[in-house]
């Protein structure tokens, strides 16, 4: 340990490499799987690989900003911080900040900021939790819970993307099979559990239990993509489809409430979303991993007069409610 650090400054900066640490092992772990999958799967699409390096290079363009934001923030609220070794200051820095839960009240902290905020925790703990751990098994792709906790770390719209391409040309066909799926109450509770979260998260804010709510719902999400054998059926089992009316309709009434309850037009939306660097990463990964179910879900029509009809109707439902009211819903109607 370097002796200008102490021991709080040195754990701030381990925390902070393993953090990258960790994104740079999952992008290793999640690619490697994949190139074993296609050597073996043939037929490749690179249009979702486009997607997720140019997602990840847009929202993390934001995430530094932000980090940048708060080092300056801290600094200028520090006595004397700028006259130490470069090393120690940003030691300090990570020591004395929560990067997590001021990134998170940032992005929470008002109805338009949550207007935004909202629709990628809905869109993640419900549709995209049930997706993932149920294509996921069907189409035995490896390491689940990796797309989950690299988006996390990252970006949905990242770990989504990847996810997309690691599955088989034969998956978006699937969607419309009209064989009956079941869910094992594992996954189902996991999901209910975090909407609950969800919901909590604007009546958090007043109280002490804001961070804790937060590390909860992420870890839920987590928990079913794990490989556990849970079994294909059992009496706890429910139809996906019933999870995913379930999912759609607390998105739609979270929605409704959220929506109900912010003050300005279009414009102020907009302005909200360049107000800081934290809200412009959560916002614009809403609208690329909006952009990314489009572009999966598009192929998987059988003529080009329902391609449109179904691309302009989840664009369509995706503005007007979010991407988290949307593709449940679709789900709903087109998974048995």
């Amino acid at each position: 340990m370097s002796p200008m650090l102490g021991f709080e400054q040195f754990i701030g900066l381990a925390i902070f490499v393993i953090y990258f640490l960790s994104i740079f092992f999952l992008f290793l772990l999640i690619v490697q799987s994949i190139s074993e999958r296609r050597r073996a799967l043939g037929s490749v699409s690179w249009s979702h690989i486009g997607l997720a390096l140019a997602s990840f290079a847009h929202t993390w363009y934001y995430m530094l900003s932000f980090m940048q934001w708060s080092f300056v923030e801290y600094e200028r609220n520090a006595l004397g911080g700028s006259t130490e070794p470069t090393l120690v200051r940003v030691a300090n820095w990570l020591a004395n900040t929560a990067l997590f839960e001021q990134a998170w009240t940032t992005v929470c902290n008002g109805p338009l900021k949550w207007w935004w905020s909202e629709q990628l925790c809905l869109f993640t703990v419900g549709f995209w939790t049930v997706f993932l751990s149920t294509k996921g098994r069907e189409f035995q792709v490896r390491h689940l819970w990796a797309y989950m906790v690299l988006g996390q770390l990252v970006a949905i719209s990242v770990g989504m993307n990847l996810f997309f391409f690691a599955l088989p040309p034969t998956a978006r066909a699937a969607v419309f099979s009209t064989r009956e799926r079941t869910v094992p109450p594992l996954l189902w509770l996991s999901v209910l559990a975090s909407l609950a979260t969800v919901l909590l998260v604007p009546h958090s804010l007043r109280h002490d239990y804001f961070l804790s709510n937060l590390l909860v719902m992420h870890a839920l999400l987590v928990i079913p993509l794990l490989p556990i054998n849970v079994g294909r059926t059992g009496r706890l089992h429910i139809r996906t489809r019933t999870l995913y009316q379930l999912v759609t309709l607390l998105a739609v009434t979270a929605r409704l409430g959220t929506t109900m309850g912010i003050v300005g037009g279009p414009g102020m939306v907009w302005a909200v979303l360049k107000s800081h660097p934290a809200q412009a990463s959560i916002g614009w990964d809403v609208l690329w991993t909006t952009i990314s179910f489009l572009m999966w879900v598009r192929p998987g029509t059988s003529t080009v007069r329902r391609q449109l009809t179904v691309t302009v109707t989840l664009a369509l439902a995706s503005v007007f409610g979010s991407i988290g009211t949307s593709a449940p819903l679709y789900f709903w109607f087109v998974d048995t």
